[in-house]
């Protein structure tokens, strides 16, 4: 086997990232729930987490035993080149084995397993850059197959509409919005020496995106004074449109 220079470190670090990525979407399909939304994007997000433990894991252990096991070969049995594939296999099941895990044992020996037919192809193709572009770009060109096939087997979405724009803005605690009624409405009471009324509203501004406004007064004797804070709101974020008039004299921050 080739263990010279540049070429063996780039084969290695190749096998290794092909391995891991694959890996990493095989796993992830067996978590993605398929009766929720955006199927897609839940498995790309799973599919980037079993990336970074998988290949930490291939990068270290599996490459350690792998050049152990290719040193052993060139001195013992070069000629026998499925007896790397074997042992190679073997003790990537070994995780599996030591924590009594079933799957993970699976997982690792076909895992190993590919690592190892992987190294020899590449080997025996003399890193043609060719083949090369093509493996490195496949598990790629797979990951976006197979997200856009799960987002479009996804669930649609529901509407997204004023109630749940209201119920977004409000669904924070600890603040001053958490005061304020959690749908379209008015709150009326007493807060101290002041009379308080409270109203939350809401208004559409474009297609599934709102304007959610939290107005708030007070009265003491003569003393009068309000609050407005208005967000624009749609399905995934809120952001500040605008604010005027004064902090409640009876708010407290807490410390």
């Amino acid at each position: 086997m080739d263990t010279t220079g540049v070429s063996f470190v780039s084969r290695k670090l190749i096998v290794t990232f092909v391995t891991a990525i694959l890996v990493a979407m095989i796993m992830s399909l067996f978590n993605v729930d398929l009766t929720i939304y955006e199927q897609g994007n839940h498995f790309v997000g799973w599919t980037f987490v079993f990336f970074l433990y998988a290949g930490a894991i291939i990068l270290v252990y599996g490459n350690i035993i792998s050049i152990g096991v290719e040193l052993l070969q060139r001195k013992y049995f070069a000629r026998h080149k499925w007896l790397y594939v074997v042992i190679l296999g073997l003790l990537g099941a070994l995780f599996g084995i030591f924590y009594e895990e079933r799957l993970l044992a699976v997982f690792g020996f076909f895992s190993a397993v590919f690592f190892a037919f992987l190294d020899l192809w590449l080997i025996r193709s003399s890193f043609k850059t060719k083949q090369l572009f093509f493996l490195i770009l496949s598990p790629m060109l797979t990951l976006l197959c197979l997200w856009l096939y799960l987002q479009l087997m996804s669930p649609p979405l529901p509407p997204f509409t004023q109630e749940d724009a209201v119920t977004f803005a409000t669904s924070g605690e600890g603040t001053m919005i958490s005061e304020f009624p959690k749908e379209v409405g008015t709150w009326t009471g007493t807060i101290g020496d002041y009379e308080v009324k409270r109203e939350t509203s809401v208004s559409s501004i474009d297609d599934e995106e709102y304007i959610v406004t939290f107005t708030e007064e007070w009265k003491r004797g003569e003393i009068l004074g309000s609050s407005l804070t208005s967000y624009i709101v749609d399905r995934n974020s809120m952001t500040i449109n605008k604010s005027e008039g004064n902090s409640p004299p009876y708010y407290v921050k807490k410390p």
